[in-house]
């Protein structure tokens, strides 16, 4: 199998919605978001209730991985041909003869009528049966398979709008470092490239059916890590002693009720995020794929 690997890179998803401006409407739509579900004059708290009792603003973390299995190779194959004409005993394709063939009759006892069908076949006089010929043939195959994935960083769920979030404004990454200059929470990463690799060709690869193996590449288009960013705050309704985060999403602007973090995790350094090298090439695929080759 041969591999060939892109150069990694890693960006932020530039925001368009600012943190001081999701923090304001936070603010101005605390009685709706506090209240929920709740309903009823009595039951829905007042503005000066709801105070502003944490926020957050930190880095969701997701990889966008794009490969292709090629796999081109040969195989015997006989094709069974039908023959229409009763007539016919013989067929020349390309210069080469082939003799024709009426099925066997099945062992099982049979009423006259039938063991009369039978001698029909046999002769090659029966209508309703078709007889054939066998062509010997290779078969040349290209199988082809491309698969794009956005997988979190975390546990490495399928991130749902990840098609989008690659499509909008970005920044490359050169200092993981700056990430957090500005207060901002990163969860420890879980999923390293070599892991999210390894759960995609797991699936892409196969065991051919093939009698010569003319080439057999994976082709690791693309293997990128992004970041973007995320507000989080969470309103406080004194009185009742309840709580409620709402969430928003700083490239869309979509808001939902979120969750936080509270405490950020520890940052790998890229060299264990984006861990692919010559020594480990071989872990990416399963056992099955033997003698991986990296190459340029």
């Amino acid at each position: 199998m041969e591999l060939r690997l892109p150069t990694p890179h890693a960006f932020v998803v530039n925001p368009t919605l600012q943190r001081d401006v999701a923090q304001q409407q936070a603010v101005d739509k605390r009685i709706s978001i506090v209240a929920g579900g709740l309903s009823g004059l009595f039951s829905r708290p007042k503005p000066e209730e709801i105070d502003l009792a944490y926020a957050e603003f930190r880095y969701e973390a997701f990889w966008h991985v794009v490969a292709t299995v090629r796999y081109v190779f040969e195989r015997n194959k006989t094709y069974t041909v039908p023959v229409t004409g009763a007539e016919v005993r013989k067929v020349t394709v390309l210069g080469q003869e082939f003799e024709v063939v009426t099925p066997q009759p099945q062992q099982s006892q049979q009423s006259p009528a039938g063991f009369l069908q039978q001698i029909g076949q046999q002769i090659g006089i029966a209508g309703n049966v078709t007889r054939t010929f066998n062509l010997p043939a290779v078969e040349y195959c290209i199988d082809e398979n491309r698969q794009e994935r956005f997988l979190e960083v975390a546990a490495g769920q399928a991130v749902q709008n990840g098609a989008d979030y690659v499509k909008k404004d970005k920044t490359e990454l050169t200092n993981f470092a700056t990430l957090s200059a500005e207060g901002a929470l990163i969860a420890t990463p879980q999923m390293t490239a070599s892991k999210v690799l390894r759960t995609l060709l797991a699936t892409m690869t196969k065991q051919l059916e093939a009698d010569k193996v003319l080439e057999e590449g994976t082709t690791v288009e693309t293997c990128d890590l992004y970041f973007r960013p995320v507000y989080a705050f969470e309103l406080a309704w004194r009185p009742k002693n309840k709580t409620a985060v709402v969430e928003f999403d700083g490239v869309t602007g979509a808001m939902i009720n979120g969750k936080v973090m509270r405490s950020g995790g520890a940052m790998l350094a890229p060299e264990a995020l984006f861990d692919v090298n010559a020594d480990n090439i071989a872990s990416l695929f399963p056992s099955t794929v033997v003698n991986v080759q990296l190459v340029s």
